[in-house]
């Protein structure tokens, strides 16, 4: 028995015109961008930076630069005198990259910090409410793995007073959008 088809000039269901191809993939990349977006932005509520909103991007621990904003969790015994409202136990900080493993970092009088010669920061004798600041006390060659975090405010809470933050604490790097 031979069956006769029609041929029609109908397009198969899964056919889309440009302009349904355009909308498809314009929902698709919304939806990606809303689902992904949100966990990769930063904003930063504390004043110790000149910058406030970050894109979080994945680190790369062999190509930390000065200058580098990085994001590492707040957490041991050397920060106790710092917790307070506002800061508690792993809570996570941006600050920006001093000094590097092999860089020259001294101490003077005075609590100045300096980097291969040019000066990051001073160290402040007492907090905005009077208590004494433990300050970090080195010199010589900042050591492997190692990292002098600064803020860019004289008032920062940063390896001044905590000290190196080893290479293997930070959580991502922080791309200064605004």
């Amino acid at each position: 028995m031979a069956r006769n088809f029609v041929l029609t000039n109908k397009k198969p269901f899964w056919y889309l015109s440009r302009q349904e191809q355009t909308v498809i993939l314009v929902l698709l990349a919304a939806m990606l961008v809303g689902t992904t977006l949100p966990s990769r932005i930063i904003v930063a509520t504390s004043d110790s930076l000149d910058r406030r909103v970050f894109f979080k991007v994945p680190v790369t621990p062999s190509r930390i630069q000065r200058g580098d904003y990085l994001l590492f969790p707040l957490h041991g015994e050397e920060h106790r005198p710092f917790l307070r409202q506002g800061i508690t136990e792993n809570h996570v900080l941006i600050k920006k990259v001093g000094c590097v493993p092999g860089d020259l970092l001294t101490k003077e009088s005075g609590g100045v910090f300096s980097c291969q010669q040019s000066t990051v920061g001073k160290a402040l004798v007492k907090d905005s409410h009077g208590h004494v600041l433990p300050v970090f006390s080195f010199n010589g060659p900042v050591p492997q793995n190692s990292y002098f975090m600064m803020g860019t405010n004289p008032r920062s809470y940063d390896s001044r007073y905590f000290g190196f933050i080893h290479g293997d604490a930070f959580i991502a790097k922080a791309l200064p959008l605004w």
